[in-house]
Parts: structure tokens; C-alpha cells; sequence
């Protein structure tokens, strides 16, 4: 493990609360149409993953103020990665 707890346990809080804050809002209706998917679900699955890794990769750039090691960017990805059955069972509803 290359990272440090706190910025584990930072990233592993943000990833919890904000699909939590998705599940409470739901997807807009405009999904599919504005952005030309068939698949809303997965569309916004992967919107969600890509949002998260991102996110914590600026975090982890703001307070180390550096850029992640190649094994610190895996390690975020699998951050994300051990959420991936509630994030795929969430947004599939979406499909």
C-alpha cells in the first residue's frame, strides 16, 4: 500500500457520499438524448467512475503536491475499483 490512510480513508469517504448523493437525485431524463447514449446506465456508470478517479487524482495532487506514482494511480483506481458492484447494480437501473 502506497498511500497514506488518511488519504484512503479521504478518497473512500468521497466515493461513498457522493453515490449516495446520486442515488438520492436520480438521472435527468435528458441523458440519453443529450448525449446520444442507448445505455444511460452505463453511460452514467462510467461518468461516475471517471468522476471519482479524477477527483481524488486532484486531490491527491493538492495535498501532495505532486503527481501520483504509477502505483499510486492504481492504488486510486482500486479505491473506486471495491465499489464496483454497488456502482454497476446502482446505475444499471438506468438501462
Amino acid at each position: 500500500m502506497t498511500l497514506d490512510p488518511e488519504f484512503s480513508k479521504q478518497t473512500t469517504d468521497l466515493i461513498e457520499q457522493t453515490l449516495e448523493l446520486y442515488k438520492s437525485a436520480g438521472a435527468s431524463p435528458r441523458v440519453g438524448q443529450t448525449w446520444n447514449c442507448e445505455n444511460v446506465g452505463d453511460f452514467l456508470c462510467g461518468f461516475f467512475v471517471g468522476e471519482m478517479v479524477g477527483s481524488a487524482l486532484s486531490a491527491f495532487q493538492i495535498v501532495h503536491q505532486r503527481e501520483p506514482t504509477a502505483d499510486e494511480h492504481l492504488e486510486i483506481i482500486e479505491l473506486v475499483e471495491t465499489y464496483s458492484n454497488q456502482i454497476k447494480e446502482f446505475f444499471a437501473k438506468f438501462n
